[in-house]
């Protein structure tokens, strides 16, 4: 009878130990887990902070660079179209030197329109040199539209007056003043460009101002 009690004591103290040790097992086990899912969360989410930081430098380099690209754009377009602008200008000026030329030919058929002015032009050279003696030199074929005047001593006849008015210089050939209706044109030519150029750059202005700054933010 004591033997069994004493072995029943055995057997519950063993069970008692083996519970005791599988207890501790899995106490020691979910430690265990409890520790292996704190650091798998960090790396996790470490490696969502990584993944996120270089997604946003690459959403940062991407926008930059199309910020970039687009303010090239955009000063590309401001060029093109103050381009387009100056062509247009140079357009109005030639349209201009045209019918200027033509209506100058016009006028040089009529003699009598033509000849005051001619003469004007010589008067006007003549009186800003305030010389004793000058040769005046003309377009082919308009020496005799010339009034006589006695400080011109010789009149030359050449075909490089295309436009017609006159030359005057030195008996020596030395030119003074080049009172030719082209030379008179292309000093004016520059300030009509440039005249031209001032009423349109508001123009330029407004459509560069007009333009938006286009980002993507």
């Amino acid at each position: 009878m004591i033997r069994e009690r004493v072995g029943e004591n055995g057997r519950e103290a063993l069970e008692a130990f083996k519970r005791a040790v599988r207890q501790e097992y899995e106490r020691k086990l979910e430690v265990l887990r409890e520790t292996f899912e704190q650091e798998f969360s960090s790396l996790v989410a470490a490696r969502r902070m990584e993944v996120e930081r270089k997604v946003q430098e690459i959403r940062d380099r991407q926008r930059n660079e199309f910020n970039a690209r687009l303010a090239l754009d955009r000063q590309e377009a401001v060029r093109k179209f103050r381009s387009r602008v100056f062509e247009a200008i140079e357009q109005i000026v030639e349209r201009a030197e045209a019918e200027l030329a033509h209506r100058l030919e016009s006028l040089r058929r009529q003699p009598e329109a033509y000849g005051p002015v001619l003469n004007c032009l010589v008067q006007e050279a003549l009186d800003v040199l305030a010389l004793p003696c000058a040769v005046i030199r003309v377009k082919t074929g308009e020496e005799n539209l010339l009034r006589k005047d006695p400080r011109i001593v010789r009149i030359e006849e050449s075909e490089a007056l295309e436009w017609g008015g006159a030359i005057v210089s030195e008996e020596t050939g030395t030119i003074l003043v080049d009172n030719s209706l082209q030379t008179r044109w292309e000093r004016l030519r520059p300030i009509l460009v440039e005249s031209l150029s001032r009423r349109l750059a508001p123009l330029v202005e407004d459509v560069q101002q007009q333009l938006p700054e286009l980002r993507v933010s």
